[in-house]
Formats: structure tokens, C-alpha cells, sequence
């Protein structure tokens, strides 16, 4: 610590004061260094907080906790290592949506600015920012390679508490690429610094792409260990914070949540087709892995699958870029799988067109349809056709409850955006990047 920076200092303080009101935010917070950077507000890709000397002295003691608080919890819910192709300023953004309220639930105060919204409470990051991509009628593409990390987005009204702050500080804002911020950070003479400003991102603080060893872009096997290190930090943090009488609100989802982002829905599904593919063993030829120590035993052999039937919900529910995703999954498993053939369903309220795919046939979703929503055509459109499929993929929100009156005697898997659960079959949730 250099003695001559007094924002360096104001931050030490503001830990140990966490530390007091907040252990579990301030075990998290003392993983991290603190480095002065030319940057508008904060920022952590996880290993230090790279801090604006200017913003750290214009929040009040209590601000500052909070806005520690928030970066803590970045790193802890590994948004660092989770954002993929997704455009970086939007996943900050949706990221602070993801957090922010569970700061307020804990009664930290946080700088004018923060963003909320009541209706993004309880989503994961990845949810809200595939609500974000649709309102902004995107599917969000991968941004430049040199683009700079930012906290876009627009600011939902602050809680009692932030107006407060923001009639003081009027901080937490950033200035948008090209633009030029006003002394101010952006807020011009006499407006209300609680509210976005022309030229202005809100946000209180960024999370920037995990760093690897070398200090160049973190590899993917680096993110998903940085990743793991944090989650174990933060279990353990909880539980200290837990001996100590001070039990965080709302945190066990949001990490749960952060566990079940990493699993990768890709695999799953791919798991689930397969695992329709009759198989059996046989000696010719023999398995190779073992023929070299003189062992001659049976190998796998496995035959084309039979048919796959997919019922796609068109009731406007899920987004492009999940369909997109979806179809280039069931692609790419098709043409492992080899089956017989793949009937895809689009239904709504009823059935309203068909498309048939042969083996290693490029699957295109073109779906048809915006009605209400109603399961049980697909099932019955199988039953009529007098298809026997070795599977049946759903693609849908399960915003509905009209399902069969009895599961069927095939495999079902329902592959969802939401975090509902169907009655039977095996339910995936699947997260566009």
C-alpha cells in the first residue's frame, strides 16, 4: 500500500468495516488486491479491484462497502469465467441485475446508479441477459476481441436508500465509448443524479474476462478452476459468516444457480441421445484399446438410432438464438447418432406444420405458429402417425400445464429457457451464450 494514496487507505478501511457488518461479502473481498487503474468506476476479473482514486473519494463509507460488495460477489458467482460470446456490455449489465438486489435484501447501500428491476429478481445472469437480448431485439453476437469492459444498460428507478445516496454522490456512472463525460461523470449542472445521464452507462462496477497465469486471456480449463476456487471460497465464506451469527439473505440460490450455469447443457443432451442407440458387443472386430497386452476382447458396436421426434413450442416463447443453438446441437448429435429420422413438430395451441430430416441432414427450425400453448398435440400428432420414436425433445418454456394425461412409453426430455420442471420425463435447461 503506498501511503500517499488515501483512496488505497479508504478502501483497507472500508473492508474491515465489512468485515464487522458483513463477513461473508468481506472474506470474499479480502481474496482480492486492490491496483489504482485508469477506469471509470470498479472492475475485477478475479484476482485484484481495479479502482478510479476519483470514485473511490466520492462514496461514503457506506457506498463503498457495498460497491466492494458487489465486486466480491462478481468473483464469487464466477461471471468472470462464465460470460462465453456474449457481448460484454450486456453481460455486465445483466450480471448487476443478477446481483444488486441481493445487496439491497442485505441492507448494503449501494451508490446511485446500481441497476434493478423488479422483474429480472431471482433470474440467473444468463436468463437476464437472453431478456435483455430480446428486448433489444438481438440475440447479443460476440463483441470485438479489443473491446473494453462496460456496465451498459438503462438504470431502473434506485430504492429509498440509493436516492439517498445518489442526492449526495451522483456517482456510479460511466461515460460511453466515443462520448464525452462532463466533470461530473457524465451528469450535467443541476440534474438528478440518481437517474441516467445523455452520454452515460449506470453501473457501480464491471467484471472483466478471467486472466490466465501468463496474464493473457484465461484458457477455458483456467476458467472453469478459477471458477471452482471461487465457488469453494464462497461455501466456505458462508459458513464462517453463519458461525458468526450473520447469515447472508438470498446468497445459497444465487451461488446454486452459478453451479448449475456451468454445467453444460450441450453434453446433457448428447448424453440423452445416445443413450437411445441399441448397442451390443461383439469380437470382431476385437476392442484395440486392449489388443496391444495380448487381450482379445469384445468391442461396442453400435447400430443407427431409430426415430427421433422433436416438438418445437412456436407460441413465441423462446428465443431465436436458443432455437439456433438447439438446432445446431441436434445437428451435430444427429450426425453421430445416425438416425433413422428426425420429425420436428411445431405446435402451439395445435399442431401447425412438420418438417422430416434423414441421417446427417443439416437441421433448419422454421418454425410456424403464435398461439397459446398446449402439449399434448405433439404427443397425440406421434400416436396418429403411428411413429415409434426411441425419443421425444421438446423445446419449449413450459409456460403451460396441459400435458398427456399419462407419460408416454418413450424417453421424453423437455429442453427449457425457464427454471420450471415438467411432470415427467427429464427436464434441461438450456442457456443462450
Amino acid at each position: 500500500m503506498k501511503p500517499d494514496n488515501p483512496s488505497h487507505a479508504k478502501l483497507i478501511k472500508a473492508r474491515v468495516q465489512l468485515l464487522f457488518s458483513h463477513p461473508f461479502f468481506a472474506s470474499l473481498c479480502l481474496r482480492l488486491s486492490f491496483v489504482a487503474d485508469q477506469v471509470q468506476t470498479m472492475e475485477t476479473d478475479g484476482k485484484a479491484i481495479y479502482y478510479s482514486q476519483k470514485f473511490v473519494d466520492c462514496l461514503s463509507p457506506a457506498e463503498l462497502q457495498g460497491v466492494l460488495a458487489h465486486e466480491a460477489m462478481h468473483c464469487a458467482l464466477g461471471h468472470h469465467c462464465r460470460r462465453g460470446k456474449r457481448t460484454l456490455d450486456r453481460w455486465n449489465e445483466a450480471c448487476d441485475y443478477a446481483i444488486n438486489p441481493i445487496l439491497i435484501q442485505n441492507e448494503l447501500t449501494l451508490p446511485a446508479g446500481a441497476l434493478i428491476k423488479k422483474e429480472f429478481e431471482g433470474l440467473s445472469a444468463e436468463e437476464i441477459y437472453a431478456r435483455l437480448a430480446q428486448e433489444a431485439g438481438g440475440g447479443g453476437g460476440a463483441q470485438r476481441p479489443d473491446a473494453q469492459p462496460g456496465g451498459g444498460g438503462s438504470s431502473a428507478q434506485p430504492t429509498s436508500k440509493q436516492a439517498q445516496a445518489g442526492s449526495q454522490t451522483g456517482h456510479g456512472k460511466k461515460a460511453r465509448p466515443g462520448s464525452q463525460a462532463s466533470p461530473n461523470n457524465g451528469a450535467s449542472a443541476g440534474s438528478d443524479p440518481s437517474q441516467p445521464q445523455p452520454g452515460t452507462k449506470p453501473g457501480i462496477g464491471d467484471v472483466r474476462d478471467a486472466v490466465g497465469e501468463d496474464g493473457g486471456p484465461a484458457s477455458e480449463a483456467e476458467k472453469i478452476e478459477q471458477a471452482q476456487n471461487w465457488a469453494v471460497a464462497a461455501d466456505q465464506a458462508a459458513r464462517v459468516s453463519k458461525t458468526c451469527g450473520h447469515t447472508p439473505l438470498g446468497v445459497e440460490r444465487l451461488l446454486q444457480e452459478s453451479r448449475e450455469s456451468r454445467k453444460d447443457w450441450r453434453s446433457i443432451l448428447r448424453d440423452f441421445v445416445t443413450a437411445t442407440t441399441p448397442s451390443d458387443y461383439r469380437f470382431c472386430p476385437p476392442n484395440r484399446r486392449y489388443v496391444h497386452a495380448g487381450l482379445y476382447l469384445p468391442s461396442i458396436h453400435k447400430e443407427g438410432t431409430g426415430r427421433i421426434v422433436i416438438g418445437v413450442d412456436t407460441s413465441g416463447s423462446i428465443g431465436a438464438e436458443e432455437l439456433k443453438q438447439f438446432a445446431g446441437e441436434i445437428s451435430a448429435i444427429s450426425d453421430q447418432a445416425q438416425p433413422e429420422a428426425i420429425h420436428v413438430v411445431y405446435c402451439d395451441a395445435a399442431v401447425q406444420s412438420t418438417q422430416e430430416f434423414g441421417p446427417s441432414e443439416t437441421i433448419t427450425l422454421k418454425p410456424k405458429g403464435s398461439g397459446g400453448t398446449n402439449f399434448r398435440p405433439v404427443f397425440e400428432w406421434v400416436e396418429a402417425n403411428d411413429i415409434r420414436p426411441v425419443c421425444l425433445i421438446y423445446l419449449t418454456d413450459l409456460a403451460c400445464n396441459k400435458y398427456p394425461a399419462s407419460p408416454p412409453d418413450y424417453p421424453v426430455l423437455w429442453v427449457t429457457d425457464s427454471r420450471k420442471v415438467a411432470p415427467f420425463g427429464e427436464t434441461l435447461q438450456i442457456v443462450a451464450e
